[in-house]
């Protein structure tokens, strides 16, 4: 089946088509592993529910010269009305997501939430019949993760901003007159700060008695590699563009002696406009 559909992409013809704007809304269910050495030394796995909101913009160097108007499908399709674009676009992100995780012995004992926002700007280029484009995001996560069977450190914060290098590319093509893309982004977080308590310091030390101990820390690969990314394919069906896919999320971080990490994989499936 995937020889097929293989076979089917290198003979299709291509079509290059650029868009002054796309909004994609995306649910993606999957499993997730998830280790907090400062609620608990035991991995837990479970089920993680997301929704991710994304907005792109790109806009045209200059104005149409009749009437015509894009529709929210011409991301899939080209026109010839379509005007030259500028280098530059913009990408706007939001991500929430829900985590229920067990261990061995307790199927229910994380919960867990972060909200994600990202915006930034990207270089486009088009070698036809593709779109790359490549920049940098500014990251913002804030989350918890609750341990029902921890009564000491119950909870742990998760509060960090980041700078990403961030890459997109879209190839669109038509098979026997229908318009189809293929699409891959990755997102690294390269150089930021995080919050995070010291080894053995409780949240009321911190907030309640004011006893700062290096609870703000300077994060980077080397504290440990963290990659977001998705591999999706748009197509059309009853005058709407759906898109699914695979989505994979690596978050994890060393500091003040204590590890930290949440890897998922998930099937993702949603639509654009």
């Amino acid at each position: 089946m995937f020889g097929a559909i293989a076979v089917a992409l290198l003979l299709a013809v291509s079509t290059p088509v650029l868009a002054q704007m796309e909004k994609a809304s995306l649910i993606c269910v999957g499993h997730t592993n998830v280790l907090d050495t400062y609620l608990s030394q035991e991995k837990a796995t479970g089920l993680e529910l997301r929704y991710t909101w994304e907005k792109a913009n790109r806009k045209p160097l200059k104005a149409r010269t009749d009437s015509t108007t894009v529709s929210p499908a011409s991301h899939l399709c080209e026109s010839s009305n379509t005007p030259a674009l500028s280098h530059w676009s913009y990408l706007f992100t939001q991500e929430a997501f829900v985590t229920k995780a067990g261990t061995r012995g307790n199927s229910n004992s994380f919960l867990g939430a972060i909200y994600n926002l990202r915006y930034g700007w990207h270089y486009n280029i088009d070698p036809k019949p593709l779109n790359i484009r490549f920049g940098l995001l500014g990251d913002f996560v804030l989350g918890a993760l609750y341990n029902t069977r921890n009564s000491n450190n119950p909870a742990q914060m998760r509060l960090a901003l980041n700078i990403d290098p961030s890459i997109h590319a879209t190839w669109r093509f038509n098979i026997k007159g229908r318009p189809f893309a293929l699409r891959y982004e990755a997102v690294m977080p390269a150089l930021g700060i995080a919050f995070s308590p010291n080894y053995g310091q409780s949240y009321y030390e911190i907030f309640t008695r004011g006893n700062y101990d290096h609870n703000v820390v300077f994060v980077s690969p080397f504290s440990g590699v963290q990659l977001h990314q998705m591999l999706t394919f748009d197509f059309r069906l009853w005058r709407t563009t759906f898109t699914v896919g695979y989505l994979g999320d690596i978050r994890q971080m060393r500091a003040n002696s204590l590890k930290y990490h949440q890897y998922t994989h998930a099937f993702t499936f949603g639509w654009r406009y």
